[in-house]
């Protein structure tokens, strides 16, 4: 039973790593692509420090989730 909770536990994390991982860099691609339209005038700087913002988030959680492992 202990080994089952062992693997179940490893396999959470690992999805909480590969979700936290594609949160970065989603986040990454997004503020990259406003900046990019920021610099065409298609974007306000409101946009973009929310995005910042985001981004900051990303990195948090991936932060965690590698402590966590």
């Amino acid at each position: 039973m202990d080994n089952e909770s062992t693997l179940q536990h490893e396999t959470t994390l690992e999805h909480a790593l590969d979700l936290a991982k594609a949160n970065h860099k989603e986040a990454v691609r997004l503020l990259e692509k406003a900046r990019a339209a920021h610099s065409a005038g298609d974007v306000g700087d409101d946009r973009v420090r929310q995005l910042e913002g985001l981004l900051q988030l990303a990195e948090e959680d991936l932060r965690r989730v590698i402590r966590e492992q």
